[in-house]
């Protein structure tokens, strides 16, 4: 396993504290990025289940901060994005559950998914600190 130093900003000592590497942030905002690649014939489809079974699941999920659903630019493309902000990692998994790195699609949209993925990332900016390989 890559060592990596993770800091996260303390509001309370305006400095930054160290958690362990194999811990994955607990602090700050998490980024997680899905990618889905929809089935030929049955984007109508994805489309309609999203806006009427993910969106309102996202909603109602306590520590989501805010959700970007992308729909490609390309017609002949089939993948789509969906971009989630969250409080923190107990947050996400609060929606994902433990396996918080796995892609998820409710029940009704997996056979309209041919692949997915899902890619996480810290926020960081004046104040805070991304993960640091050490």
């Amino acid at each position: 396993m890559l060592a990596v130093r993770v800091e996260c900003w303390d509001e309370k000592k305006a400095s930054y504290k160290q958690t362990r590497a194999q811990e994955p942030r607990r602090c700050g905002v998490i980024i997680r990025v899905f990618r889905a690649r929809i089935r030929k014939g049955r984007v109508p489809d994805f489309m309609r289940m999203v806006r009427e079974q993910s969106i309102p699941w996202l909603d109602r999920t306590s520590g989501m901060l805010g959700y970007f659903a992308g729909a490609p630019l390309d017609a002949e493309s089939r993948e789509f994005l969906m971009v989630t902000l969250w409080r923190d990692l107990q947050a996400l998994k609060g929606f994902v559950g433990e396996r918080w790195q796995t892609p998820v699609v409710t029940e009704d949209e997996a056979p309209l998914v041919e692949e997915m993925f899902a890619h996480h990332y810290a926020r960081f900016d004046k104040q805070t600190s991304p993960h640091q390989e050490s």
